[in-house]
This record gives C-alpha cells, structure tokens and sequence, in this order.
C-alpha cells in the first residue's frame, strides 16, 4: 500500500513538474519579442504594430495623461527622407494652415497626409496649436494661404507632389512637405510629424 501511495505521489509530482514547465515555455516563446515585427523600439520609444499603423505612448511635458499617437508608416522606413532646414519652427506658432493647389489633380491619399499631421499638432496631449486647411489660390470660397503669408505667429504647411520625396523649411515657418507620389506624401507627412516629436532627427 505504501509503495502504490508512494509510485501515485511521484506520478502526480512529474505530471505537475511537466506542466509548470511546458507553461514557463509557452510564456517564455509566446511573449511579445521587444524588437518584432509587431513590437519594436526606435530612439528609446516604444512601437506597437496594430490594425491601424503603428502605435507609441508619449507623455509631453509632463503632463498625468499620456498621449497615444497612431501613424501610418513606420520610422524606419522613412529615415530616406531629408529635410531641408528647421521644421521645429512650426512649435512656436499659434495657428497652423495646411495647403495644396486645388488645380494639382491631388485626390484624398494627401488628405490622409493632411490628416496625420493635423491629429498630431492640434492634439490637446501634444502641441495644442489651431490647425485649418486652406488653398494655395482662391477655390470654392476656402481660405488661401501660401508660403507669402507665414508670419511670428502663423505657419504653413504646403503638400504637394514633385521629383524628389523631402521636407523644406523656408521663410521662418513654411514647410513643403513633398512627395514623388500622393504615397510619397503620407510617408513625407509621417517623416514630418516624427520629426516634431522628436522621435526621428532632421
């Protein structure tokens, strides 16, 4: 009776040894890697891959809350992207108007170029600044406005297509955001908004 107690109680002993382990395996190679293709770090920041683009928690000075950022494109893949000039000139303005040509056969792929970087600076976590669309020429009663009109307080940001895919700063405050396709020119307005954050350098 001993021995059949004894033999059960190994048995019962194993049965939970090879159980805790195949659990620590399972977490150990399941886990998330830090450095995936879903979950990765660039400059210190974290990255997550989801449904909608790519993922990071920022918190901006200082602030209790932290700011989740969603953006299309991946840093890594924009690092061929220039910039020409200093893009940071945008964070002391205290309205911001993003441009394009009404006549440039644009569609909405730069409206989605438009859009990233609009849910970035007028994010409340973020820099807080006023941004509105406009023209470069007057169209449909919208308002116009062209590098001509950057001043101490008021910055522009044009979007449109050219032989090169950059980011030129000029004029104290007007930023081309360039692209060799509308593709181009979500990948340039991501480069841009990086850029901003400081998370990619110019």
């Amino acid at each position: 009776m001993t021995k059949t107690h004894d033999s059960t109680l190994k048995t019962i002993l194993i049965i939970l040894g090879t159980i805790l382990v195949l659990l620590f395996l399972a977490i150990y190679f399941w886990q998330p890697s830090q450095n995936s293709d879903y979950f990765f770090k660039y400059n210190g920041f974290q990255f997550q891959r989801d449904q909608y683009g790519y993922k990071l928690t920022l918190y901006i000075n200082n602030q209790a809350t932290p700011a989740i950022v969603h953006l299309r494109e991946d840093p890594r893949t924009l690092e061929d992207i220039p910039i020409q000039g200093d893009a940071q000139t945008l964070r002391a303005k205290q309205q911001i108007y993003i441009t394009l040509d009404p006549y440039a056969n644009l569609t909405g792929k730069t409206t989605i170029g438009a859009l990233e970087i609009d849910a970035i600076i007028d994010n409340p976590y973020l820099f807080t600044i006023p941004v509105s669309s406009a023209f470069t020429v007057p169209f449909a009663n919208a308002t116009v406005r062209t590098c001509a009109d950057v001043n101490a307080t008021e910055g522009v940001i044009l979007l449109q297509t050219g032989d090169q895919t950059l980011i030129r700063e000029e004029q104290g405050g007007c930023i081309t955001v360039q692209g060799v396709t509308e593709n181009d020119i979500i990948r340039a307005s991501d480069r841009l908004v990086y850029t901003l954050l400081k998370i990619m350098e110019p």
